[in-house]
């Protein structure tokens, strides 16, 4: 989240974020509950998009919750919510609060689209108390991403490729622990998002809208639409396999 939109209108955004921040929900609880948050404790996203994922913690009890985001239009489409938030249009390498104003302050992919993680990080740590935690939620790493049956490799190939020209840094994930250490947490804990498919599984609309968005310049339509007949078959048949392993970190402020 935070990054230029582009390609899609901001309801398949909103829908695509809501997506992720369902595939994080365990995480999220889990590292939520080993920073010792309660409910009324000030929760800072960095990058906070449409408010997709702020609206997922307001539903799971959280009231005291911020968002930031440099894009002005996913504000204002998260203003539209019923979510009791606070949401500010800023610049994460620069925020807008004073130090040790935060129990918890968090992004969730958003370091892979950023020139300088360690600066946003290094905010982040800053309005975040002592005993706090920052926590990088999800942070994809499209490098060692896993495409089954092999005529599907080449797609992934493509997506990775457009990532990149659009200034995705396709290994952060795995960069997560050491850009942790590097700004000073400690107790730091790292890991992968677990993965599953499920024998009802039969392909992701919305996946296919990202790839469509992604891959525009640089694969005709006709290419995709077989690429396209090929996922679904495979979905169908049982062989389908789409794995892009996705980190998380988190680490308390001393």
């Amino acid at each position: 989240m935070g990054m230029e939109l582009q390609g899609l209108s901001l309801d398949e955004w909103h829908i695509r974020y809501r997506q992720q921040g369902e595939w994080s929900g365990n995480i999220q609880d889990y590292l939520f509950n080993q920073a010792q948050l309660n409910y009324g404790d000030k929760i800072l996203e960095v990058g906070s998009g449409t408010g997709a994922i702020l609206e997922i913690l307001s539903e799971k009890g959280y009231q005291s919750l911020t968002g930031i985001d440099i894009n002005f239009a996913s504000l204002a489409y998260a203003k539209q919510s019923n979510v009791p938030h606070q949401l500010i249009h800023g610049d994460g390498y620069h925020l807008p609060f004073p130090a040790h104003t935060f129990k918890v302050s968090f992004c969730h992919y958003f370091l892979l689209w950023l020139d300088d993680p360690d600066h946003i990080l290094m905010e982040m740590r800053r309005v975040t108390k002592p005993g706090g935690c920052v926590i990088a939620l999800a942070e994809p790493d499209h490098q060692a991403r896993i495409d089954y049956p092999a005529p599907l490799a080449r797609l992934g190939e493509l997506q990775t490729q457009s990532l990149q020209e659009q200034g995705v840094d396709i290994q952060i994930g795995r960069k997560l622990r050491s850009l942790f250490h590097a700004i000073g947490l400690i107790d730091i804990q790292s890991g992968i998002l677990g993965a599953q498919w499920s024998a009802e599984h039969t392909g992701d609309p919305t996946e296919w809208s990202m790839l469509e968005a992604d891959l525009e310049s640089v694969i005709d339509k006709h290419s995709l639409v077989e690429f396209q007949q090929i996922d679904q078959k495979a979905w169908m048949e049982g062989k389908r396999v789409l794995f892009v392993p996705t980190f998380y970190a988190m680490g308390k402020v001393p």
